[in-house]
């Protein structure tokens, strides 16, 4: 079918996060929490056409928005990595989980909770840098697909393969 666009494998994110901060339920019945990024790391896939990013995260948090029918979740992540060469980036994205058993064992930090699959995740990322050759990140679109990972003795990591739009 012509027309539609296709996905380039593209970069892998791997990030940990601090307790949450509650805020509370808001006046649209929305339950908000703030979770500081305290680690991860944002890496280039063989073969992605863009510039090569080996980044590691510095600063960041997300907004966490739990829907009143405790079906979907909406995250909100801004953050600043600092690339290999030293070159800062602006990461960000913006997404929706699929709230499920699985995941609501993770948010709710149930010692029960395991890995989940992909495929309940999905997010529009976007990159913002004064690196010159590091701009072709600020004229791509990117969708990630992201998934937990549980492993005992160690904080929950949320992996996200991140896919470049392309059409061919």
């Amino acid at each position: 079918m012509s027309g539609f666009a296709s996905l380039e494998p593209a970069l892998t994110a791997r990030l940990t996060f601090d307790p949450p901060f509650p805020i509370g339920s808001l006046n649209n019945g929305i339950s908000l929490q703030v979770a500081p990024i305290n680690g991860g790391t944002v890496k280039s896939e063989h073969g992605f056409s863009g510039p090569e990013v080996d980044a590691e995260f510095i600063f960041g948090s997300d907004h966490v928005q739990v829907d009143p029918s405790m079906k979907n979740v909406r995250i909100n992540v801004k953050a600043v990595l600092k690339n290999k060469d030293g070159c800062l980036i602006h990461y960000s994205y913006t997404g929706i989980i699929e709230m499920t058993p699985e995941g609501l064992a993770i948010l709710t930090g149930s010692p029960d909770a395991k890995t989940t699959p992909f495929g309940k995740i999905f997010t529009h990322v976007d990159f913002e840098t004064g690196a010159e050759h590091l701009k072709g990140l600020e004229t791509s679109k990117f969708i990630g697909c992201s998934r937990f990972l549980v492993e005992a003795g160690k904080s929950v990591v949320v992996e996200s393969k991140i896919s470049k739009v392309v059409y061919k």
